[in-house]
């Protein structure tokens, strides 16, 4: 999809979600529509929603995402083995949310996410997966006793 297309899937989004009743901000430069939910004990939590179309498709789908976890790549820095088996572990338990990993020059991102086709998105279904995102990102970023998302 071009720069306009996924700008006018994310106002479409802004869209549901005002619809919704949350608060949250498109941020063009970053092509994200952003939201923060707060949670028990005076967490909160970050949520981001991506447009991830595919060029020649004709269905637009979103992904809504929280990261969790922020990993150093190289020698003895990087998700082991039995971090790994932990996510999928963890992926079998969850509704709503699946963990995965982003990866950058230097880090490992493990985030919470759900994807969406636009089309048939609703206000009901963006508040409820947003919600569970947040929710799982949340309990993995308090088991390692974090809380920077």
């Amino acid at each position: 999809m071009g720069i306009r297309q996924s700008l006018s899937n994310l106002e479409r989004v802004s869209e549901v979600a005002t619809l919704a009743g949350i608060k949250g901000k498109l941020v063009e430069e970053r092509m994200e529509f952003i939201m923060q939910f707060g949670l028990d004990h005076g967490r909160h939590q970050m949520v981001y929603v991506r447009d991830v179309s595919k060029e020649g498709t004709d269905k637009a789908i979103v992904t809504v995402f929280s990261p969790c976890r922020i990993l150093k790549k190289g020698l003895f820095n990087g998700l082991s083995k039995d971090q790994a088996i932990e996510l999928l572990s963890l992926n079998s338990k969850m509704f709503f949310a699946r963990f995965s990993i982003l990866e950058a020059k230097t880090e490992i991102l493990v985030i919470a996410s759900i994807d969406h086709l636009l089309d048939t998105l609703d206000p009901d279904e963006l508040k409820a997966s947003s919600l569970c995102v947040a929710v799982a990102a949340d309990d993995y970023e308090r088991k390692y006793g974090k809380d920077e998302f």
